[in-house]
């Protein structure tokens, strides 16, 4: 076999070495490409914060809907074929006005039935009242029963119209002339929490919509401290301002959200009239369920744990020093404060931030902070990249790890 050329050996080695450079080329371009961008670095601020008083309280938020507190479900209670609907949705009507009614000409036939028959039963008991005690008593009852059909068949004719139980606004309406409809039981259901008492799908819905609830459930970790008239603000999505209420209804049979966790009804009344809000609406609502004056508070973030005690660092004439405290309450981004500390002390928050939460919101995030877990701390957007409101930021800020 002929000996290989060194100039064809070279040419090999020269295209395996520009292959492996377009592939480390390649490598190096994916990363500069999906690498994490400004948004996503996170940074480490120290800063400080003072221990603070002031009157604290501890909430617990829900989610939920809007509904009218006063709620008409009705339905006809008689059968028959409806001839004229007196109303639109969207209508308002007083109580007792007519929304509708239905062919009469049976009905009215059945009280003159009635009426004959209890004359019948009059004559009847008149004649025994000669005769037997027994005779007189099977007369008398002929006559109370003939009596009660009358008044069973004059109130199934008034029934012929369908009038509203309440004042208020039509909301619903499902009939039509030409229907045919069925007596139901559940006619005229009107529901103080807003719902009526028929399985009947309501062939008119009338609300009141001046007065509201908000509807919502809570967890099994929060049901212990919410309690019926605790206040509560309601906020709505349209940005209004909050509107006060109160908790009237905590449910204790669960139902299962979700997620499959446990959640039990709660249910707040708005104060006042709000002729502008509609059924349906989302809101959220923060219930007040403890207060407490003169409180002692730090950042939850400064607190880290030190064996079974917990420890804030102590920021003074320039030098740090650890200070263990007891630790009480917490109220929302604070601890509650029991010995150790000091209105006005100034203790060391050290936190991770960066605009990695996809809205623009600045999160700040400590490591190792009390709880083991790392709590995060939100500021609106446009804040800028410094610490919380109030914060006083330390010299020199290091670049996260």
């Amino acid at each position: 076999m002929p000996p290989v050329k060194k100039s064809s050996r070279r040419k090999r080695w020269l295209i395996i070495g520009i292959a492996a450079a377009v592939v480390v080329a390649g490598i190096g371009t994916t990363w500069f490409l999906t690498r994490p961008g400004p948004a996503q670095a996170m940074r480490e601020r120290v800063f400080t914060a003072q221990a603070t008083r002031a009157d604290q309280t501890q909430t617990v938020s829900l989610s939920g809907t809007l509904a009218p507190k006063k709620q008409a479900d009705l339905n006809f209670s008689v059968t028959g074929e409806v001839t004229k609907v007196y109303v639109k949705v969207g209508d308002k009507v007083a109580k007792s006005a007519k929304l509708a009614r239905i062919d009469s000409a049976d009905l009215s036939n059945a009280v003159d039935l009635a009426e004959a028959n209890l004359k019948s039963a009059k004559a009847s008991y008149n004649e025994a009242k000669s005769g037997s005690t027994a005779a007189k008593n099977a007369a008398k009852a002929r006559v109370d029963s003939a009596q009660a059909a009358l008044d069973k068949a004059e109130e199934d004719l008034d029934s012929a119209v369908l009038r509203s139980t309440i004042a208020g606004t039509v909301a619903q309406i499902g009939v039509e002339a030409g229907d045919q409809v069925s007596g139901s039981s559940g006619a005229g259901a009107l529901g103080g929490s807003g719902q009526g008492s028929s399985s009947v799908a309501a062939q008119f819905v009338i609300i009141a919509t001046a007065e509201w609830k908000l509807a919502g459930s809570v967890s099994s970790a929060d049901l212990p401290q919410v309690k019926v008239g605790q206040a509560a603000q309601i906020s709505l999505d349209n940005g209004q301002e909050p509107i006060e209420g109160k908790v009237t209804e905590v449910g204790i049979v669960a139902t299962s959200s979700s997620d499959g966790s446990a959640t039990f009804p709660v249910t707040i009344e708005l104060s006042g009239k709000h002729p502008e809000l509609y059924s349906g609406t989302s809101a959220d609502a923060t219930i007040t369920v403890a207060e407490a004056s003169d409180v002692l508070t730090v950042p939850t973030a400064a607190i880290s744990n030190l064996g079974d005690e917990a420890q804030v660092i102590l920021s003074a004439n320039g030098e740090q020093t650890p200070q263990v405290v007891t630790i009480g309450r917490v109220f929302g981004d604070n601890t509650e404060i029991l010995t150790g500390l000091e209105a006005g002390d100034e203790v060391v928050v050290s936190a991770f931030f960066g605009q990695n939460s996809g809205d623009g919101t600045q999160v700040f995030g400590g490591g190792g902070m009390f709880g083991g877990g790392g709590n995060a701390v939100r500021i609106g957007a446009g804040t800028g990249n410094g610490p919380p409101a109030g914060a006083m930021p330390q010299q020199g800020e290091r670049p996260g790890r």
